[in-house]
């Protein structure tokens, strides 16, 4: 950009010079010196052809152009001006632009290991449960934990991802929402998938009713789940998780965002093989009827 204003400049500059000394001569810039005249012999003057314009013409001429050119550098320092100006703010939005995209990689990796730290966790916990379990049996082999608030989120999403041979759901409200990267309505969902890709036998009971359900319904069916919805004359208000034959949950948390990480929720674990059979007894009751 300076140097195509610089190169204007110059050519403007010729051109306003080139109308000022057309000042001069006979119209036609020549002189009228004889053709073949080697040496002057006539003492007549020679004719230069000058035109009618008088010194305070000529100066006036010289001065618009000393003033054009003038007016001309002072446009070009103020492009130079511009052209700084615009320079700097593209290197300082290239500098912010560089940092943003810093942070994002940090808070990706951040993301990354909180996930993974989460689930270590998720396992510890789990490993020190089914000791606590094992010492805190009851007389008749069953064991009852109230789980309220987020501790239901842990102990299921634990006893799933640790599942060996089958694991049923019943539940009213299940939202699944793939644009949230943290949601863990999204985990328990996708830890279904997860199981019945190790050869988990999964299946869910939900309620037709609930639209956003739908969601929820598609993703587990593309992907091998056993799912289907109750019959459309009832309604389907039970939020039950049953795992292996042996451990059950049962309370107040739907599987939504707001019922696992907002909401007060109160549900119970139940480690019993009796309790367990009749669930999926139950289960298999509502699903045949619907």
């Amino acid at each position: 950009m300076l140097r195509n204003s610089a190169i204007a400049l110059m050519i403007a500059t010729v051109v306003m010079l080139s109308g000022c000394l057309g000042a001069f001569g006979d119209g036609q810039g020549t002189a009228t010196i004889p053709k073949g005249t080697t040496q002057w012999t006539s003492t007549t003057p020679l004719h230069m052809g000058v035109s009618n314009s008088t010194p305070g013409d000529i100066t006036h001429n010289l001065s618009e152009c000393r003033s054009s050119l003038y007016s001309l550098r002072k446009e070009l320092n103020e492009s130079i001006k511009t052209q700084k100006a615009l320079s700097n703010a593209y290197q300082s939005c290239q500098a912010n632009l560089s940092a943003i995209h810093k942070l994002n990689e940090t808070l990706t990796s951040c993301r990354i290991e909180l996930k993974e730290a989460l689930r270590e966790l998720n396992n510890i916990t789990y490993e020190l449960n089914e000791c606590a379990r094992k010492g805190e049996t009851g007389r008749n082999g069953t064991t009852v934990k109230l789980l309220t608030d987020e501790e239901y989120y842990n102990r299921v999403i634990e006893a799933i991802e640790h599942s060996k041979k089958t694991v049923y759901v019943m539940m009213f409200f299940m939202k699944y929402d793939p644009g949230d990267d943290f949601d863990w309505a999204n985990d328990l969902i996708r830890a279904l998938v997860s199981a019945k890709k190790r050869g988990v036998d999964v299946h869910v009971l939900l309620d037709e009713r609930i639209k956003e359900n739908m969601k929820a319904y598609r993703y587990l069916s593309e992907n091998g789940v056993d799912v289907a919805f109750d019959s459309p004359n009832r309604t389907l208000h039970a939020k039950v998780i049953v795992i292996d034959g042996r451990v059950a949950f049962i309370g107040s948390h739907n599987w939504s965002e707001g019922a696992l990480y907002w909401n007060h929720e109160v549900s119970v674990e139940v480690d019993s093989e009796k309790v367990a059979k009749r669930l999926v007894e139950y289960f298999r009751s509502i699903k045949n009827y619907g």
